[in-house]
């Protein structure tokens, strides 16, 4: 705080002595006729009064009558010749029209008393320098006051900041920030809040990623090296076969495992661009569902469009399209027997509802199953497959769009999963 506080009085110091001197050299060197026209109003009164009661006495007199007023007068009188002072011409005029000659940094003024060579010279007495010191030293000592009631507050705030950089760089990522309302640096304070739980988050979910990933891998992965253990001392081609054919689907399953943790890890660090493109509704939705409707074939499942109260929308193509195929497969994969799509507007954008006749999701577990690797122990568990991260990657994708993902009872008793997105701006 001291070296803060030293620092700023300086700069304030030198530039309030600037200030002082720029009003007086402006006062005195720009405005000079105004400054004098000044002086010489305040001086005209003392001055008339005194030559009044000069002019009336011939000039021998006039050197003790100017001695018996000088104590009754706070200001040093002498009578001069016109001669000794050098007057220049405009001064020689002020005296032609009965005014004062103001000299000496407006310290000296002369007047004419009888329009004679005899003039009047007065001089304001010099203010002691110990005045001006004191003066100026009780304004620094101010200065100093103010601006310690000022920077204590300032030094206590930016301290606890300090504080609490030093304890989340310590690896305390929950340390955050509390200042009072009146606090100047609150702004400062909640940027870094925003800050600490944005890399508390990123960094939570790197570490849940990496778990779960290392935990979904090692299933496929042992497979794989129990099928090529059994692969070496199968010798029935049949058999060796369908061994590969095994394989070759966990290699697929990994591919897709790889596939979408790129995805969600683009998506969620930020690192992919989503620029929006004017497209027609109707035969995007079409194509979406013709990616998956071989896939409810074979489950059995009639997938169809309910509705599209749209013409035209504007999203990021591929990856709403990839949302959309994850709400239509993980519907597909719960399913008894349909499933139904519809995009209608709402409220200040869009919305897309997946409804499907299945068991349904529990209430408990409705803001669990967007969390990435996340399932459920009841009817919507590990043996319909998956990773747990397309309903992550939806929820991701809906944010990107300036929406959110939710998911309520369907009007069979299944799912419904309704994901929404604005306008675009």
């Amino acid at each position: 705080m001291l070296r803060l506080y030293i620092r700023l009085y300086i700069i304030l110091a030198l530039g309030l002595a600037g200030a002082i001197w720029l009003v007086n050299y402006t006062y005195d060197e720009l405005l000079p006729e105004a400054n004098e026209t000044f002086n010489r109003e305040a001086m005209r009164g003392p001055a008339y009064g005194l030559v009044e009661q000069l002019r009336p006495l011939p000039a021998s007199a006039r050197e003790a009558r100017v001695r018996e007023l000088q104590p009754y007068y706070g200001l040093r009188l002498d009578l001069v010749q016109r001669d000794e002072l050098g007057l220049s011409q405009r001064e020689r005029q002020l005296l032609a029209d009965g005014q004062l000659v103001v000299r000496g940094d407006f310290m000296e003024f002369i007047a004419t008393i009888d329009g004679g060579p005899q003039l009047l010279n007065i001089k304001l007495p010099e203010e002691p320098k110990w005045l001006y010191l004191w003066a100026y030293g009780l304004l620094g000592l101010s200065l100093a006051v103010v601006l310690y009631f000022w920077v204590r507050p300032h030094w206590r705030d930016l301290e606890h900041i300090r504080l609490a950089a030093q304890r989340f760089g310590n690896n305390d990522l929950s340390s955050r920030i509390l200042l009072p309302r009146r606090s100047t640096v609150r702004a400062l304070a909640g940027h870094f809040n925003q800050m600490a739980e944005r890399i508390e988050s990123l960094i939570a979910n790197q570490r849940d990623l990496t778990n779960a990933v290392s935990h979904e891998l090692r299933t496929p992965i042992a497979r794989l090296s129990f099928e090529l253990d059994q692969l070496k001392q199968q010798s029935d081609p049949r058999q060796r076969g369908e061994l590969i054919a095994d394989m070759y689907a966990d290699l697929g399953e990994l591919e897709e495992m790889v596939s979408e943790l790129l995805t969600y890890a683009s998506l969620e660090r930020g690192a992919t661009q989503v620029t929006r493109e004017r497209i027609e509704a109707h035969s995007w939705l079409d194509s979406v569902i013709g990616s998956v409707a071989l896939e409810a074939e074979a489950a059995g499942i009639q997938l169809s469009l309910r509705t599209c109260e749209v013409d035209f929308i504007e999203i990021e193509p591929r990856f709403m399209a990839r949302a959309v195929i994850n709400l239509l497969r993980n519907a597909i994969r719960y399913a008894e027997r349909r499933v139904e799509v519809s995009l209608v507007k709402f409220g200040s954008g869009y919305e897309v509802r997946v409804c499907d006749d299945g068991p349904g999701v529990p209430e408990e577990g409705r803001s669990r199953i967007f969390q990435p690797f996340m399932r459920l122990d009841a009817s919507r568990d590990r043996r319909t497959g998956g990773f747990g991260l397309g309903l992550a990657l939806v929820q991701r994708v809906s944010q990107w769009h300036g929406g959110q993902v939710q998911v309520l009872d369907s009007e069979w008793g299944g799912a419904s999963f309704r994901m929404t997105w604005a306008y675009a701006d």
